[in-house]
């Protein structure tokens, strides 16, 4: 049950990190926002490796580092790149629901380079908690969308795809090396790549100005929980459980969200909201159960 509970913990984590971001969302734009989360990772992840580990590097195969290093491509600046761009064109309403693809794909991934299986009630908790999820986030109306959806979607859907990706081809190495490493090393490739596109597209670089600005707070504050310490409980989750389960369980991050919105944001819950979370948890009760018998 471990890596169950660690993979519903980083949903809760994740959740509140969520909050933090959309207070800081008022004060910076997307691109300072995810290039300081990639530099302040990196640098709590330096003495964290150093507190655990000790000076002794491990022996990583050049493959083992290259998909290391990819996965951080993929997962941190591909998918956020992706998921960015889908916002402008779509809005977050309609992101998010595309945001319900990630159990499928982690499944279909696991089962392609994995070859994990679940059982068949499974999947039907999979089912239920997508269901629920998309019931959650349903809106009768989007933002005003002034590019053609499709394409949109077609982004939404990338970043999803390379959130997926990223995780799951780390998941054997995870099993093999030392835990903090993969995510010191996963960090540098996701902070390389965020400044190679900053640099290509003559962006600044300057992150130090985030600290002292307003809303830096909850930026950092965001960061250290849905960055530093969620991420660490994500990729652990996945270590000890199947990466079928673990994403599953991930799912529920939507749910999380959406009772933290109303209490923390004072949005309004609705029986269609109500309704969603139940279906959720019915999932999440199927998966758990069967995974444990």
């Amino acid at each position: 049950m471990l890596g169950e509970f660690l993979s519903l913990l980083c949903a809760v984590l994740w959740a509140f990190a969520v909050i933090y971001y959309k207070k800081a969302g008022d004060h910076f734009n997307a691109y300072e926002m995810n290039l300081f989360k990639s530099a302040f990772v990196l640098v709590l992840m330096i003495p964290t490796v150093i507190f655990t580990s000790g000076f002794d590097v491990p022996q990583f195969s050049i493959g083992e580092l290259s998909i290391v290093l990819l996965s951080g491509f993929v997962g941190i600046m591909l998918a956020d790149m992706f998921y960015l761009r889908a916002l402008q064109l779509i809005g977050a309403s309609l992101t998010g629901i595309t945001g319900s693809l990630y159990s499928p794909f982690v499944v279909g991934l696991s089962l392609l380079f994995l070859g994990e299986y679940l059982q068949f009630w499974q999947y039907i908790g999979m089912v239920l908690v997508l269901m629920g999820v998309v019931l959650v986030g349903y809106r009768r109306k989007s933002n005003v969308i002034e590019h053609p959806p499709v394409r949109g979607f077609v982004y939404a859907t990338l970043a999803v795809f390379f959130t997926a990706l990223g995780i799951v081809i780390i998941k054997p190495i995870s099993q093999e090396q030392p835990f903090f490493w993969i995510i010191l090393i996963r960090s540098f490739g996701g902070f390389i790549t965020m400044m190679l596109y900053g640099i290509i597209l003559k962006k600044s670089l300057s992150i130090l100005h985030v600290i002292k600005a307003k809303g830096g707070n909850w930026l950092i504050l965001g960061t250290f929980i849905g960055q530093y310490i969620s991420m660490m409980v994500w990729v652990a989750g996945y270590k000890y459980t199947s990466a079928s389960v673990a994403s599953i369980l991930n799912e529920t991050a939507s749910i999380f969200i959406l009772i933290l919105s109303w209490l923390m944001l004072g949005e309004h819950l609705t029986k269609r909201k109500i309704v969603g979370v139940l279906i959720t948890i019915t999932g999440v009760v199927m998966v758990l159960m069967l995974n444990n018998q």
